[in-house]
């Protein structure tokens, strides 16, 4: 993150009321739309679309089209990093489907006439992510938006028998996350850098601001990619954790698959519980919204070694977080929480 003192960037957030992946709808008024429009049924020329993280089409017997769109408003004031972070949120939603081969990228990018320069570096920042994860951008749509939007649509290709979805879960799995919980709280923090409650925030941080948000800019920057690779051999579903926070994703997918879930262990980035408590986002509840989080997959008891294996050789963070039950719903079973940093 570029240092405040010098960086002539505009202030982004400031012209919008909900950054990141906050800005969704809530859950319980998505699934009242949807259900308004007649889009909660079955749709039989799609192997899997609404409600889940992205539609897969079979477009041949040995390959799938994996399409998903996705843009929020910004996090972080730099637009190169806003660029990256929405980059690599909208992939998210393909890699959690198992999908990643032929990755193909299409820009949605509004911005208000006041930080239309911006455009230019959130530009090179999608680009330069999409690069990283092997894709293309290919084009998009620009407009001119009383709040700056970045992100896109993604279409990617994969094998059939690749391919994951929310519904795959079964009791006895073990449930494992591929990113430390706490993005909300730690950008929230950095966002107030004067005034008195700047003041108090200062007081309640157990490690410097800058240093907590600096690790989940490079946690939000860190593409799916590589998870969804060691993970997919093993993994019987996959979601990844955005706006509606660990606790919204995951009932998601216990509601999908007709289990239960119990999460046990609570991996957030160090320093982000006691901002959370402070702001009142819920990070030790699960219901702090993440921006560009970390895959949850379940995998059968008997192939989490292999899994964790597969997932330390790729360099992946990855941590066992709970279990899937034979009951309903999700409840915390007296969750450890573990604190995270990146520099240790």
């Amino acid at each position: 993150m570029t240092d405040d003192s010098s960086d002539p960037s505009p202030a982004l957030t400031e012209y919008a009321e909900l950054h990141g992946c906050s800005c969704k709808v809530g859950q319980g008024d998505l699934e009242s739309l949807l259900a308004d429009v007649g889009l909660t049924e079955t749709q039989e020329e799609l192997r899997f679309g609404v409600g889940e993280d992205a539609a897969a089409r079979a477009i041949a017997d040995d390959r799938c089209l994996v399409t998903t769109t996705d843009f929020f408003t910004p996090i972080v004031d730099d637009p190169y990093e806003f660029g990256r972070v929405a980059a690599c949120n909208t992939a998210s939603d393909a890699f959690a489907t198992g999908a990643g081969d032929d990755l193909t990228f299409l820009v949605v990018l509004g911005l208000p006439r006041k930080v239309a320069d911006a455009g230019t570096e959130i530009l090179r920042g999608i680009v330069d992510a999409v690069d990283e994860m092997d894709g293309v951008v290919a084009g998009g749509h620009t407009i001119t938006n009383p709040w700056p939007i970045a992100g896109g649509t993604v279409v990617a290709t994969a094998p059939p028998e690749d391919l994951l979805r929310t519904g795959g879960a079964a009791p006895s799995d073990r449930l494992y996350l591929t990113k430390p919980l706490g993005t909300q709280a730690a950008m929230g923090a950095y966002r107030v850098r004067d005034g008195e409650f700047a003041e108090t925030i200062t007081e309640t941080a157990t490690r410097p601001v800058r240093a907590i948000a600096d690790e989940a800019l490079a946690w939000m920057t860190t593409p799916n990619r590589a998870a969804m690779t060691a993970s997919r051999e093993f993994a019987t579903a996959a979601t990844d954790i955005t706006g509606f926070g660990l606790l919204g994703q995951t009932r998601h997918l216990a509601a999908n698959a007709g289990v239960g879930v119990e999460l046990t262990r609570l991996p957030l980035i160090d320093g982000t519980l006691e901002l959370s408590r402070l702001f009142g986002y819920g990070l030790e509840d699960g219901e702090s919204a993440e921006t560009s989080g970390g895959l949850l997959l379940s995998v059968p008891e008997r192939r989490t070694d292999e899994f964790e294996a597969s997932l330390t050789t790729a360099g992946v963070f990855h941590r066992e977080v709970g279990r899937v039950t034979a009951g309903d719903g999700v409840t915390f079973v007296d969750p450890t929480i573990e604190r995270i940093s990146r520099g240790r």
